[in-house]
């Protein structure tokens, strides 16, 4: 079930390999994880039963001390945290990850032998034996729905909560608007939700039973694939006169092209691992190209990154962006 790290494609370490790095780097994370200096561990490819190929990667984030759930209620521990990534824009790009809890496929080993892990939902992974039989499960099952609409409605169904005007009231600039109160209908719910008969039958059932869902999902992970695609193609601003770290995906070497190869200071420090490449741009405005190609080689592989220096001095506007983690910065 799992594979070295050095199995997993290349974007995808690369993107966990981005989103870590910003976590240990950030001041504002926990003293422990700058501190304890965290590699990547072993991988377990992590399925979706609407999809056919793998629809994620958990890849372990080794040299923490982490909470490992047991069935008997009491709780173990554990050395490794994860951070989950996803194969495709069928969900955000890193839609979870802990720091405080080993992984959820070291969570399902300790329910029996599985052999391939499911995602059912935000929090809920399942197990299943080698003929596809359900070993167990971590975090609420997701229910059946019963009477989903083949489409999302245009206005609200009966029996939600709807905004009716009531008495009028005076606003800042001494208007007068009118009031909202909340009214609920007593009409029934159209959508019931009921148990899965068996697993099975929700693995045949998921995609229809969820497709409103899914298909959420999708949009809402749209913008971040987005500045995922426009970071490969156009490159990451790195500050004049700030460092950034850069890590490699296994042991290998480096080299700077580009117009602003020679306004980079770049430092490879191979212990502890993963090995690390430090840059240190340097550029005022008068700089007219600060673009810059770190061109990382390793054994069996070779990875392009993209940079422009953001020079000294630069005019900027302040608006929200997001991480790789998902978050607004």
């Amino acid at each position: 079930m799992r594979v070295p790290f050095e199995e997993v494609p290349l974007d995808v370490r690369r993107r966990a390999a981005r989103a870590v790095a910003t976590l240990v780097g950030d001041k504002l994370s926990p003293t422990r994880l700058r501190k304890a200096e965290p590699r990547f561990g072993e991988a377990t490819p992590v399925y979706r039963p609407d999809l056919r190929d793998i629809a994620y990667w958990e890849i372990e984030i080794a040299g923490l001390s982490t909470a490992l759930p047991r069935p008997e209620g009491d709780t173990g521990r554990a050395e490794q945290g994860f951070i989950l990534v996803s194969t495709g824009a069928h969900d955000v790009p890193v839609p979870h990850f802990s720091l405080d809890l080993a992984p959820p496929s070291r969570q399902l080993d300790e329910l029996g032998s599985i052999h391939r892990v499911l995602k059912l939902d935000a929090l809920c992974y399942a197990g299943v034996d080698r003929r596809g039989k359900l070993i167990g499960h971590i975090g609420s099952m997701p229910p059946k729905l019963a009477g989903v609409p083949r489409s999302l409605p245009r206005q609200l169904p009966a029996g939600h909560a709807t905004s009716v005007a009531t008495a009028e009231r005076g606003t800042e600039d001494g208007e007068k608007a009118e009031g909202q109160r909340i009214k609920r209908s007593r009409e029934k719910r159209p959508i019931k939700l009921t148990e899965w008969r068996s697993w099975e039958e929700l693995t045949k059932g998921y995609a229809d039973t969820y497709r409103l869902h899914l298909s959420a999902l999708a949009e809402r992970a749209a913008r971040q694939w987005e500045t995922e695609e426009l970071t490969d193609t156009y490159g990451e601003g790195i500050h004049s006169g700030t460092t950034h770290t850069v890590w490699l995906l296994e042991e290998g070497e480096f080299s700077l092209e580009g117009a602003g190869a020679e306004l980079v200071r770049a430092e490879l420090i191979a212990e502890p691992l993963p090995p690390k490449l430090v840059l240190k741009p340097r550029a005022d405005v008068s700089v007219e190209d600060t673009n810059v190609e770190v061109h990382l080689r390793y054994a069996n592989g070779e990875e392009v990154l993209r940079y422009f220096i953001v020079p000294d001095q630069a005019p900027s506007t302040a608006g929200a962006s997001l991480g790789p983690l998902g978050e607004e910065l």
